[in-house]
Formats: structure tokens, sequence, C-alpha cells
């Protein structure tokens, strides 16, 4: 073969010529994989650690960041702000000035209870002799039997005459009293106990004759003020019948003075062609009762 190689140059290095031939080379082959050698694995030892800046959590040497709080653990530590003040609203605000109020009320309280301490040894005292004093006071008052009971006086708010005057009311007979025609109109009567009595019961009579009981106006509604329940009435109405007295109940514990009240009446008729009269009339007027006994007077 001749000294030019395929392109048709020349071959500056002819066969048996090349300078690599005259280099020994070793021999290169591939290991097998049974022939490699077993070798144990040898652990590692601790990895180091870092120490955040900034939180002072440790992380590992591969880490830039901390993965506790995200601060960069190559630089210094990271400022942080101070913790925010809690706003105080006008809510919080009026509950403080409540608190501080009723606070500064109790001490005043307890300071003018310390200032009086001194005297409450004093009062008791007194309190006690009043307790005392009332229970021999309600230990000498008895009641009586219930019976009638005659007032020392009474009077009425018009009369037509002496005649059918306010006396009539209590003098046991059949005589009657006549308001001064005024049909019954506000009229009132006042009767007064000389000592105070326990009332159970009042009684009004009718005129029992009956041609004088139709002509006249007769009670209907009424009223009954005892000093012992003031403001308190005992309210009734009397039925237009005079064949019997009508009672009205009056539970009182002491009373010296009652008031009738006649607030509507029965009216008047003409008989036998007679004219009505314009007079309100009562026979009598019964009170029961028991009298309260002083043993001590």
């Amino acid at each position: 073969m001749s000294d030019r190689n395929r392109n048709g140059d020349h071959d500056p290095y002819p066969r048996g010529d090349d300078p690599l031939d005259a280099i020994g080379m070793e021999e290169f082959r591939l290991q097998e994989p049974s022939q490699w050698e077993e070798t144990e694995y040898q652990p590692q030892g601790p990895e180091s650690l870092k120490t955040c800046p900034s939180c002072y959590s440790r992380q590992s040497q591969a880490n830039r960041h901390c993965q506790e709080c995200g601060a960069r653990l190559d630089q210094h530590k990271i400022a942080v702000g101070p913790v925010p003040i809690r706003s105080v609203t006008a809510g919080s605000r009026a509950v403080r000035v409540i608190i501080t109020g009723l606070a500064f009320v109790l001490i005043f309280a307890l300071i003018i209870q310390a200032l009086r301490s001194d005297d409450e040894p004093e009062t008791v005292a007194v309190e006690d002799q009043t307790t005392e004093v009332t229970e021999v006071t309600e230990a000498t008052v008895s009641l009586g039997p219930l019976e009638e009971v005659t007032p020392i006086s009474i009077s009425c708010s018009s009369e037509y005459n002496a005649n059918l005057g306010c006396e009539n009311l209590i003098d046991g007979e059949e005589t009657y009293w006549n308001d001064e025609s005024r049909r019954g109109e506000d009229a009132r009567i006042t009767a007064t106990f000389v000592n105070p009595v326990a009332l159970e019961q009042v009684q009004i009579i009718n005129i029992t004759n009956l041609e004088k009981f139709r002509r006249n106006y007769r009670v209907r509604g009424v009223e009954i003020y005892a000093d012992d329940f003031p403001g308190v009435p005992f309210v009734d109405q009397i039925p237009d019948a005079n064949d019997r007295p009508h009672g009205i109940p009056t539970t009182t514990n002491h009373t010296t003075i009652l008031e009738i009240r006649v607030t509507s009446t029965w009216a008047s008729e003409s008989l036998g062609g007679e004219r009505a009269f314009d007079e309100l009339a009562i026979q009598e007027i019964k009170f029961w009762g028991r009298i309260q006994d002083s043993a001590g007077g």
C-alpha cells in the first residue's frame, strides 16, 4: 500500500514508523461486578448545627434561612419590633371608670361605718328599752266582750231641724234623722268613742213606718272610714227594705272616730196623692264591737 492515506494526502508516518508503537501501553480491563470488594458502610458523625441569631433555634449547616423565624443564618440578628400595645376602647374605659367609682364608694361606706361604730351600743340600748315598754303596754291591754257600743257623740253634715237632728240616730227610739233637703248628696255622719273600739259591725236601720220610709230618700251606697285604717273604706250596698237592720262588716283594731259617707240613695216616692220628700232619712245607727280596757287605768 502506498504512503498516501485514503484522502490522497501523503502520510507523514509510514506504517511501521508510528512513534506510538514504541510506547508500552497497559491493557485496561473492566472489573466484573462479582469481583467488587464489599466495603462496610461507615456512618458519618453527628452533623454540626447552626444557631439562629434571631430566635436561637438550632438549624442545619445546609440551611441558609431559619426554618422557625425565616432569618438569614449567615447574618446578624434581625431586629424585632416591640409588641404592639393593646388599644383601649371607649367601652373598656367606661368599665374602668365604673369599677373605680364603686371602689371609692365602698371605701367611703366603710369609713362612715367605722366612724359610727362607737354609737351602736347606745342605739341598741335605746331600742331594747323601747321594746320593753311596748311589751308592757301590750300586756296591759285587753278586749271586752262583743257588745253594742254607743259613741259619746255623733254629728251629721246637715239637719232638717232640731226635732229631726243627728242625735236621733243613737237615742234607741223610733225618731229619725233628716238631712237638709239635699236628697242625701254628700251626706256624712261622724261617730266618736271614749275608748278605742275593735269594731266588727255597723248597723243601719231604716224608718219602720212604711209611709215615711217610702216618701223619704233612703241610703243605698255607703263607705265607712275608721281612723285606724286611714284611706281604706269599708264599702257596702243597703237594700231598699225596712223590715230588719242591715249590718256592714267593719273589722277594725282600735277605732276612736268613725265616718259614714253616703255615696248613693234610693229615690223617694209619692203615696196616696201626697208628694215625695227631698230629705234623706235614717232611723237608727248601731255599732257593735269590743272596747279596749286598760288594766292600769
